[in-house]
């Protein structure tokens, strides 16, 4: 956000205004000079200026991520003199809010959509296991030829049905989502945890962990069980990415003007193809021959519900980096935070 005076001058900026700009805040600078190179943002402030305003007008500007920013202007009083407020958005991140926004109501539409389905066909599901179980008592009559041709058909059945049964249950996982139990909580500890869990896994998998955790981390509102399976769940995808032994990172941090507490989980795997980058937290989206298409999703969710974001970056051959951000509580741990291996 930048206020110009009348004269066209930048009296005040927000931070974001001045990284993206390059301005000095509290400093006067001709918007002339400021947007110099972008003749579509000196035409729009020259417009409002004049008192022609517009509202979410996209241009092409370097500066920003996308390479394009959503720009806003209208009126402002400075002590009786004339002004103008210039508010910049960049495209990407509206892109990810739109995205973020509209991965959660696909998320709560397949889950009521889930929850129907599973009680549907768990219902019809345990009918026919009885009447195989019935069916099993009876061939015990017949003929031992007989009886063992029908009992291995049976065993089939039955090991189809308990396969259905475990495609419901994954249902049912995904819909009914726990109520959340928050209370102040420490997320190196969590962690911590996650990763001693794990240790047996990781050596298994001939995988490093490694800690980097932050100094005296504030608090998070948070659900321990429900963040603990989250991260359980990205941090077991890191070892499934990691081929021929490698190293998975968990690094903990507070960014202050946001006031929220960061964790990266970086591993030095396969990476993922940028085909699939976009829709890693699709249900039932996976790579993995024998992957269900969950865990992502459900970590997601779990993140999501907590008020926090996650993003990853990804680059194949060097690795990814599961980037997670969670609201502060107020307070700090007292947790020594520390490297660790």
């Amino acid at each position: 956000m930048l206020a110009l005076s009348g004269e066209g001058n930048v009296v005040a900026a927000n931070q974001y205004a001045c990284d993206l700009t390059s301005v000095e805040d509290r400093r006067v600078v001709p918007f002339e000079v400021l947007f110099e190179k972008s003749e579509e943002m000196l035409s729009l402030v020259r417009r409002g200026l004049e008192g022609t305003y517009v509202v979410d007008a996209e241009i092409p500007f370097e500066s920003a991520d996308s390479g394009h920013l959503v720009v806003s202007t209208s009126a402002l009083d400075l002590d009786g003199n004339s002004g103008l407020v210039v508010v910049l958005r960049d495209r990407s991140d509206l892109g990810r809010s739109e995205g973020d926004v509209y991965q959660v109501e696909k998320m709560n539409a397949l889950g009521r959509l889930a929850a129907t389905v599973a009680h549907e066909v768990r219902n019809p599901l345990g009918a026919v296991t009885i009447q195989l179980q019935l069916m099993a008592e009876d061939i015990e009559q017949l003929e031992p030829e007989l009886r063992t041709s029908l009992q291995r058909r049976l065993s089939v059945a039955n090991t189809e049905i308990k396969r259905l049964d475990g495609i419901v249950g994954n249902f049912l996982r995904f819909s009914r989502s726990p109520q959340l139990e928050l209370a102040p909580l420490g997320l190196n500890d969590v962690v911590r945890r996650v990763f001693d869990l794990v240790a047996p896994e990781a050596r298994e998998y001939g995988v490093r962990l490694k800690l980097e955790l932050a100094d005296e981390l504030p608090l998070i509102e948070g659900d321990e069980s429900q963040l603990g399976q989250a991260l359980l769940n990205l941090t077991v995808n890191a070892f499934h990415a990691i081929e021929g032994g490698g190293t998975v990172r968990a690094a903990t941090s507070f960014d202050r003007p946001s006031g929220m507490v960061r964790l990266a989980l970086k591993d030095d795997g396969r990476g993922i193809d940028p085909v699939d980058l976009s829709r890693i937290f699709e249900l039932y989206y996976t790579t993995k021959a024998e992957g269900t298409g969950l865990g992502l999703s459900i970590a997601q969710r779990v993140i999501y519900e907590h008020g926090g974001s996650i993003d990853v970056q990804s680059e194949p051959g060097v690795g990814s980096t599961f980037a997670i951000s969670l609201p502060r509580s107020g307070g700090t741990s007292g947790d020594p935070g520390g490297v660790s291996e």
